[in-house]
This record gives C-alpha cells, structure tokens and sequence, in this order.
C-alpha cells in the first residue's frame, strides 16, 4: 500500500508562478508518517515548494487543511477523486467544518 500526505499552499494565482512563501514545516505529515506502519509505504508532498505528481500511483491521499489552504487542498483532493483515489482530510479546518470537509472526501 502506498500512502500520500500533502501539505496544500495558500493557492496559485491564475497563470503566475506565485507559491506561497510561508515555510514551517508540516509536522503533523511527519507524526503521521512516524505512526505509519512499517510495511505501508510513505511520500510527502508539500505544495508550497514542489508540484504534486497526480499521475503517480497512490492508493491514499492524505491532505492537512488549514482554513486559508482549503480551496487549494479541495482542488487537490478533486484531482485525486477523479483518478478514483481515495482521499482523507485532517486538520483544524476538518474539525472546524467537517460538512464541508466531507464533500471532498472519500472516492
């Protein structure tokens, strides 16, 4: 099994190379790598600094929502649904509105 985490940015502007600048390190994706079993693999991607590779086979993907990286982290987790990818979310956003949350959840 393969398990993809992803930390969303704030958004890319329409046809700029803007990414959001602010850096702290995603934290909780590596906890949750740490309590990953062994035998499951892991990858982060952390859309502020890279491109996700959504044609790469997954069989989970993993997104942490803060409330002002949830438009960008529901576009990621539509892609994801729409190559038939399971999809779960977290974070303070999810536990803030999980209805919403909810709507781009699952496959």
């Amino acid at each position: 099994m393969k398990l993809t985490l992803i930390k969303p940015t704030i958004g890319r502007m329409e046809h700029s190379l803007y990414i959001d600048e602010g850096r702290m390190e995603p934290l909780m994706l590596g906890i949750l790598a740490a309590l990953t079993p062994d035998d499951v693999e892991v990858v982060m991607y952390d859309d502020r600094m890279e491109q996700i590779p959504f044609d790469e086979p997954t069989d989970l993907v993993a997104i942490t929502v803060e409330t002002y990286t949830a438009r960008r982290a529901y576009e990621i987790a539509s892609e994801y649904r729409s190559r038939g990818v399971k999809v779960v979310m977290g974070g303070i956003h999810a536990s803030l509105l999980p209805e919403e949350v909810m709507q781009y959840v699952g496959r």
